[in-house]
């Protein structure tokens, strides 16, 4: 998984499984663990950030951006899309844990609002996208309701409001997360076309000066056929120094001066050949750090869809897991070998 939370994601798993391991021994936490079991592989199959190797051409390309602190509100965006993904497995991995503590299932409700709580300090703290749905009031209101119960299963039923909220305001930041990123692409493309201004340019240039040099090669082959005067024409309006120097005042030229033309407009040719050959370094830089772009761009776009997915999905299960469902597949789409079926899934939510 090559997300930038998957330290983070790793010890949460680690430190949940190894502490209960050998203790899910209630009906209870066996019917739970698949939930987070399956959230972990539900978010572990997000491919987002590329490594650092696979960064080669636009590393630098941030000085070329005339806008202050470009990329700003694109990494603070991520990052309020990474910790509300950690606020996701975070909280099931404490509901399996929770639901095997041998206390009252009033203490696992209690300690089920505690963790709530701090998962909202956690979605909160970088936030950019505020949730023009939030309401304060109605969370403690919820939160209240959740320590008074004495069922397990209808604290976490009695979340679900909360639950499904938070999934809708995840799909809020990824829209603006998307808005952004398409907003840094334009940029990055508009930079790299600066950084190689010059090149363009040039290559430009020498492309259209090896074109016209072809098209004076070939009209005066032609007038070495023909004689027609025409062709002359032709070739000097393409402008080569040699022609307009050898039809100076002239309507025609014998076989030895078409000759001597012939070698000379070679010869030119094959100085811009070993000058257009020189600048292909450069040209080929130019080519690699818009597929470099193009690489990156697309790598983003599967991700945030990926990411999308996954609130949907994750916030389904989370509703029929409270509402009672017994059986772990009837949560998520899964294979009979328990492996999520992701085709099902974005078909499912619409995706």
């Amino acid at each position: 998984m090559k997300i930038r939370f998957a330290h983070l994601l790793l010890a949460l798993s680690l430190t949940v499984l190894l502490a209960g391991c050998d203790k899910f021994v209630k009906q209870e936490s066996e019917n739970l663990a698949p939930f987070a079991e399956q959230t972990l592989d539900l978010i572990g199959s997000i491919e987002y950030s590329l490594d650092d190797a696979d960064y080669l051409y636009l590393r630098d390309i941030e000085g070329y951006i005339d806008a202050e602190d470009p990329f700003g509100r694109y990494l603070k965006l991520e990052n309020q899309a990474g910790n509300m993904l950690i606020a996701v497995v975070a909280y099931s991995m404490q509901i399996v844990s929770i639901s095997e503590q041998n206390v009252t299932d009033n203490e696992k409700a209690n300690r089920l609002a505690d963790v709530i709580l701090e998962l909202v300090d956690l979605v909160r703290e970088d936030e950019v996208v505020v949730n023009p749905n939030r309401d304060d009031e109605n969370t403690k209101a919820v939160i209240a309701r959740v320590r008074q119960s004495q069922d397990y299963l209808e604290a976490l039923r009695l979340l679900l409001p909360l639950i499904n909220e938070f999934s809708a305001h995840a799909g809020r930041v990824l829209d603006q997360l998307l808005i952004e990123k398409n907003k840094v692409a334009l940029l990055t493309d508009a930079a790299i076309d600066k950084k190689y201004g010059a090149v363009k340019e040039l290559h430009h240039e020498m492309r259209t000066a090896k074109d016209d040099m072809f098209r004076t090669l070939i009209n005066l082959s032609q007038y070495s056929v023909t004689r027609d005067p025409a062709y002359l024409e032709k070739m000097k309006s393409y402008g080569m120094f040699s022609v307009m120097a050898a039809t100076e005042n002239r309507k025609s030229l014998s076989t030895s001066e078409l000759a001597q033309l012939h070698k000379a407009i070679t010869e030119e040719l094959r100085l811009v050949n070993e000058n257009y050959e020189q600048m292909k370094p450069d040209v080929e830089e130019y080519l690699q750090s818009h597929r470099e772009l193009r690489k990156i761009v697309e790598s983003k776009e599967d991700a945030i869809s990926e990411a999308r997915l996954t609130f949907v999905v994750w916030s389904r299960a989370y509703q029929k897991m409270a509402s009672g469902k017994e059986d772990p597949a009837e949560w998520f789409d899964v294979s009979d070998s328990g492996k999520l079926l992701f085709g099902v899934a974005k078909k499912a939510a619409g995706i």
